[in-house]
């Protein structure tokens, strides 16, 4: 995703204007408002008030001479972005401790199901939640959004959480995660892959994989918990099965299971 610096200084707090000032600033040490102006391109009607606030917000420090020539110098970055960081992790805190004193007040159903939608979305709660795991992870996932989850998988196992369950086209999982074997039945699923995400056996997050850029869902449900950590273990005991056993079983599977659901499971070749 491409990023444009006045954008992020905007989501601090900045003005449009206000982020041009201060990387113009950045860029010249000390200068006037017309040279200010002239580098960033802000109006000369609007340059004053925009350094003046500045100025107020302790970001710009302001030196006037005897003649009454005004020089604007900017904060250092280091101490800018400091400051920056501080004042977000101060409403961060704030947010968060309100936030989840009004959650706890509400009145909450016996099971809860939600759904997110966007890879973006759909990552960051996989993150969120494989983040706060004490014990176990189980997963169920295809190569592009387990590469996306892998150094928070890692930094689970370093933490001290086994990570179990199945993978699909990655060829060296972490340990503690089967690949799934190559057949053509898979082949036929790759433009529908999914990912099951249990954590602790408490909260579950599935459904479209991330790139598919579709639908997932979060439940804390124990049946909905208990069926596709299921799922996972019965994947996972058939791979390790069938490498004990050869593929003759692997064959034997196929016919099974579309006399089981009465319908061809692969399309005809």
């Amino acid at each position: 995703m491409v990023q444009d610096l006045s954008e992020i200084l905007q989501r601090f707090g900045f003005t449009q204007y206000e982020s041009k000032a201060y990387q113009a600033l950045v860029r010249s040490g000390s200068s006037n408002a017309s040279s200010i102006s002239k580098v960033s391109g802000i109006p000369r009607a609007r340059i004053y008030d925009t350094l003046e606030s500045l100025v107020e917000q302790g970001i710009v420090m302001k030196e006037e001479n005897t003649e009454g020539l005004k020089t604007y110098t900017c904060l250092p970055v280091g101490v800018f972005l400091e400051k920056i960081r501080n004042n977000w992790l101060s409403d961060f805190s704030f947010a968060e401790k309100e936030l989840k004193a009004i959650e706890n007040q509400a009145e909450k159903p016996d099971t809860y199901i939600s759904t997110l939608r966007g890879r973006d979305n759909i990552l960051a709660f996989c993150r969120i939640l494989i983040r706060r795991a004490q014990n176990q992870v189980i997963l169920s996932i295809w190569d592009t959004m387990y590469n996306e989850l892998l150094p928070d998988l890692q930094l689970a196992v370093q933490n001290g959480c086994r990570v179990r369950g199945i993978t699909f086209e990655v060829f060296e999982p972490l340990e503690g995660l089967d690949s799934h074997r190559p057949n053509d039945y898979m082949s036929s699923l790759r433009a529908e892959k999914w990912f099951i995400l249990s954590i602790d056996s408490q909260e579950l997050l599935y459904g479209h994989s991330a790139e598919r850029d579709s639908n997932a869902f979060y439940t804390d449900d124990a049946v909905h918990i208990y069926l596709l950590e299921d799922y996972v273990w019965h994947d996972v005991l058939v791979n390790r099965l069938i490498k004990k056993q050869g593929k003759q079983l692997d064959n034997w599977i196929l016919p099974e299971m579309e006399a089981f659901f009465d319908r061809k499971v692969l399309p005809p070749s």
